[in-house]
């Protein structure tokens, strides 16, 4: 029989037992948006940002159209967005935005659950929450966010950089074209280098291999893998193609990879 709460479990990876600590934070806070039509939410809510030291609380409100001028006219970093609310649902909102920022959702009922996967939001937040499970939400959040800035300043360093790499191999440098790239795979203290002519292996990490690399043309899927986006052939929830060879992609890197493929 299929059960909804197991579901929502499954795509959302709920641990429902309470986090010891807050994770560590960036400097710069995360400018948050609370909408919800009922204003004891709103409260709480708002009470459980206050005590995330990465988010800042930018508006908390009953008011849909009041939340909507804002995200049209500001830089907003995370939303947290109540679904059934009587003047607009949280659905059309979204609909009425260009840019929408990170979104979760949170709502009494669990049958948006599907919907609010297929919409790509961060996380499901069904009522009444608890601050453990707030904290949860605001912690993938906040690694999203992570990955997104890190992206973004990648790709303004590598903007004037080569369109090559040189690495030791064979008892030699070889000079490799990064449009001749297809994967990479990591072990440990080496990289192999898959190529559409051959694979190359040299002792080099992951992460540092990925400094390397410029971020508007590859992206990591997986601890151990990196993929030159062009090379994509087709995906599915967990799992990739480049060329003919499947590679794995794992929950802390889908939420990037979707949005670059959108």
């Amino acid at each position: 029989m299929f059960c909804l709460a197991s579901f929502i479990t499954h795509c959302y990876k709920i641990n429902i037992t309470s986090p010891k600590k807050i994770l560590n934070f960036p400097q710069k806070q995360m400018k948050t948006i609370i909408l919800d039509d009922e204003r004891p939410a709103v409260q709480i809510l708002s009470m459980f940002v206050k005590k995330v030291p990465f988010l800042q609380l930018e508006l908390a409100t009953t008011n849909a159209f009041e939340a909507l001028e804002i995200l049209n006219n500001k830089k907003i970093d995370l939303l947290f967005l109540d679904i059934q609310m009587p003047d607009i649902t949280g659905i059309e909102l979204l609909d009425a935005l260009s840019k929408p920022p990170m979104l979760v959702f949170t709502t009494a009922y669990e049958q948006y659950a599907l919907q609010g996967y297929e919409l790509d939001v961060v996380d499901y937040l069904i009522k009444p929450i608890r601050f453990s499970r707030f904290l949860k939400a605001a912690n993938k959040a906040q690694k999203h966010h992570q990955y997104e800035q890190q992206a973004q300043n990648l790709t303004i360093e590598n903007t004037n950089k080569d369109s090559f790499l040189f690495i030791k191999a064979d008892y030699k440098t070889i000079k490799i074209d990064f449009d001749d790239i297809l994967y990479i795979e990591g072990l440990k203290d080496y990289v192999k280098i898959f190529t559409k002519s051959k694979m190359f292996l040299t002792r080099l990490n992951l992460k540092g291999i990925e400094q390397k690399l410029p971020s508007q043309d590859f992206i990591r899927i997986h601890r151990s893998y990196i993929v030159a986006f062009s090379k994509i052939t087709s995906f599915q929830k967990s799992q990739l193609t480049v060329t003919t060879k499947s590679l794995p992609i794992s929950d802390t890197y889908r939420d990037v990879l979707l949005k670059r493929l959108q």
